[in-house]
């Protein structure tokens, strides 16, 4: 492909795909107010922004492949990225998480559970979610990474055949039933077809050139217009079958990635300069926005109290600007020079590992 690349309107469907798990969240923290909440259910449907962040994901890994060296080095290194991306600023909110809940023990006499902290920090699959609950979708992104990494080494030329086999094993493997443990619901869970789906996108986008990509944006984004007019009870219980979900979301938000891209790379729309500044932001924003709207859900109770819908606005605006707010500073001021560190720290233990390879060989 060209040496641009379909970037800034990927980056603001990652804006949007935060955006919405925010909404959600935000509609969950409302209803818990005494008064009750005045947010429409069917924002509950944001939470399928997690769908799109994994198709986004292959997509970009794909992009990502194609730039990496062949060899052993060149998938180390693309291993080393990927946890570097991951796993730092994850860290950090779970920390901050910790560090809220030990508030709140302190406040009301409570006890906080600690002791899955070790799988929880090594995003390790387990029975319940991690501390920080939105981390139950970075263990999928880690076990893609891992996978991808050793498909990169074991045959990067073959990558295309390699990723349609590991798709048909989890095929074969759901339609016989494997999948109880959490190890086993992991590696053949049905949501790993949206990271393979989006691996598929980019070399579609690449023979396509882009064509058909505004019949398909408006196909997707029209079908998630249908799907969000009639989310209900029903519907949110259907997203804990991640087989359901994939084949429901996954479609839709695949069109829509592939419009927005090749619309792009065709040069006729880009999205928004705010959109993909909250996109350079989503990891932060993805992160830290729950114990964000947990802390202000509990300062909204203790200060404000049942006021009609008077809670419920402080809340749920709060909650936005505070969230979007801490995201921006955190991704300027904590996230990139996390990244420009453990970039460095890379480039310098790579190149000495490379040294130390070919000495051995040497000798």
């Amino acid at each position: 492909m060209e040496k641009r690349t379909q970037i800034q309107n990927i980056q603001a469907l990652r804006g949007v795909a935060a955006l919405a798990v925010l909404v959600a969240h935000i509609y969950g923290s409302e209803q818990s107010l005494a008064g009750g909440g005045i947010l429409p259910q069917q924002l509950r449907i944001g939470v399928t922004g997690v769908d799109l962040f994994f198709l986004i994901s292959g997509f970009v890994m794909a992009l990502v492949a194609e730039r990496t060296p062949d060899g052993v080095m060149g998938a180390f290194r693309f291993a080393y990225n990927r946890a570097a991306r991951i796993y730092p600023l994850y860290w950090l909110a779970t920390l901050f998480l910790l560090a809220v809940f030990f508030a709140r023990d302190m406040l009301l006499g409570t006890v906080t559970e600690t002791s899955a902290l070790i799988p929880s920090f090594l995003l390790l699959p387990q029975a319940e979610h991690p501390a920080l609950v939105v981390g139950w979708t970075l263990i999928h992104e880690m076990y893609f990474y891992i996978v991808f990494s050793i498909i990169l080494v074991l045959a990067p030329a073959r990558k295309l055949f390699l990723l349609a086999l590991w798709g048909a094993v989890i095929a074969v493997a759901i339609l016989i039933g494997i999948g109880n443990a959490p190890w086993a619901a992991l590696v053949f869970s049905p949501l790993t077809f949206e990271f393979l789906a989006g691996c598929a996108l980019f070399y579609l986008l690449h023979r396509l050139n882009g064509r058909g990509g505004g019949i398909a944006l408006g196909l997707g984004l029209a079908v998630m217009l249908v799907l969000t007019i009639g989310f209900d009870d029903h519907g949110w219980a259907r997203l804990n079958d991640h087989g359901a979900r994939a084949l429901i979301y996954g479609p839709p938000f695949a069109l829509i990635l592939y419009g927005a891209a090749s619309f792009e790379r065709l040069n006729k729309l880009s999205a928004p300069r705010w959109l993909t500044a909250t996109g350079d932001a989503s990891y932060a924003l993805y992160l830290f926005h729950l114990p964000i709207v947990m802390v202000l859900n509990r300062a909204v109770e203790m200060l404000i109290g049942d006021r009609g819908i008077v809670d419920n606005l402080v809340l749920i605006v709060s909650c936005a600007i505070a969230s979007i707010t801490a995201a921006l500073i955190l991704h300027r001021f904590v996230e990139r020079r996390m990244l420009d560190f453990t970039r460095k720290f890379g480039d310098r233990w790579i190149k000495t590992t490379r040294t130390a390879v070919r000495a051995e060989r040497a000798w």
